[in-house]
């Protein structure tokens, strides 16, 4: 009876601080709209890879068009991390498009310090470099005869060696190191007659050794990457360098002209703001800068690759045409 009655008591208590647990407000602000907790994957871009090989041959090229074995080993990598799944990849194209606007890289190589400006150009977290120490293919021929009946095998020996660094564009540390190697070989056996030439197969894959050689080494890389996914998880994020222009205001909901592609994501917070004034050079036009006053902070809800959604935190008199700043990750 009193472990009953006792029983009788504890669920009591417990449904008394249910219910005030649950009568508790959610976490709010200002206005009381509720703020979203998203965790997402961190942003990484893929730059062009050094090419510092003492091996290469002309096959390089030939496999991986002008763009030569860095660049060719640049995309395998981007498409093998997009296909693992752990990171979000920027797309290539908009690498080299922010590159060019930025004037960064133009010497052809990227240290580890300028990571943080290009990573914030970009709105990526982490900055994948390396370089392609390695891209060869030997052939080796080796047999005899004996009374005018001998035969001959040649041996084709393609290898692939790339060192990758992750950067952290907040800091420019290096967060990972990793190395990846790949060979690929093929034999054939051909039966030489004194008078009557060579019988047997001989063939030639050059370029699908080097190929098959490449992605064993992308695949070492990319395993390595995605294992710091921890380390990496810790880092601040990156807030994207870029303005978006409300496009469209219903109700408590703003629609932006700028995504995925340029940044944006679930969760974040833009400050959204009204110019008030335009400073121009009074001897080319060019806008100088841009005085603005704050109109409020919008949270964002939904983004595809090149407009996003947000609910309002607070603020009133929204118009198509404000500006939004990232403000909060």
């Amino acid at each position: 009876m009193k472990i009953a009655n006792g029983l009788t008591v504890s669920l009591a208590i417990l449904g008394l601080i249910s219910a005030n647990t649950i009568a508790l407000p959610a976490a709010t602000y200002a206005q009381g709209v509720e703020q979203l907790q998203v965790k997402t994957k961190k942003r990484v871009a893929v730059l062009d890879f050094e090419f510092a090989s003492t091996g290469l041959t002309g096959a390089g090229y030939s496999l991986f068009g002008a763009g030569g074995p860095a660049k060719g080993i640049s995309d395998l990598i981007t498409n093998s991390l997009v296909k693992d799944g752990t990171y979000i990849v920027i797309e290539r194209s908009r690498i080299q498009e922010i590159l060019k606007e930025q004037n960064l890289g133009a010497s052809g190589r990227i240290e580890a310090t300028t990571a943080a400006q290009i990573g914030r150009a970009l709105g990526a977290d982490i900055l994948i470099i390396g370089s392609v120490n390695r891209f060869n293919l030997e052939t080796n021929t080796s047999g005899g005869s004996l009374f005018g009946f001998g035969s001959a095998t040649t041996k084709n020996v393609a290898e692939v060696k790339l060192a990758a660094r992750m950067v952290g564009t907040t800091t420019g540390e290096i967060i990972v190191a990793a190395d990846g190697a790949g060979t690929e070989e093929q034999s054939d056996t051909s039966t030489v007659i004194s008078g009557l030439g060579t019988a047997g197969s001989a063939t030639s894959n050059t370029d699908k050794l080097l190929s098959s050689a490449s992605e064993k080494a992308v695949q070492q890389i990319v395993t390595q990457l995605a294992s710091a996914s921890s380390r990496v998880s810790a880092l601040p994020s990156v807030l994207p360098n870029v303005t978006a222009v409300v496009a469209d205001v219903s109700g408590n909901s703003l629609t932006f002209n700028k995504g995925g592609q340029d940044g944006f994501k679930p969760g974040m917070i833009v400050s959204v703001e009204r110019v008030t004034k335009e400073i121009k050079d009074p001897a080319t036009g060019k806008v100088l800068r841009r005085q603005t006053s704050r109109i409020g902070r919008v949270q964002l809800t939904e983004v595809d690759s090149g407009s996003s959604v947000g609910k309002v935190l607070n603020g009133k008199g929204f118009k198509v045409g404000d500006i939004a700043k990232p403000a909060e990750d």
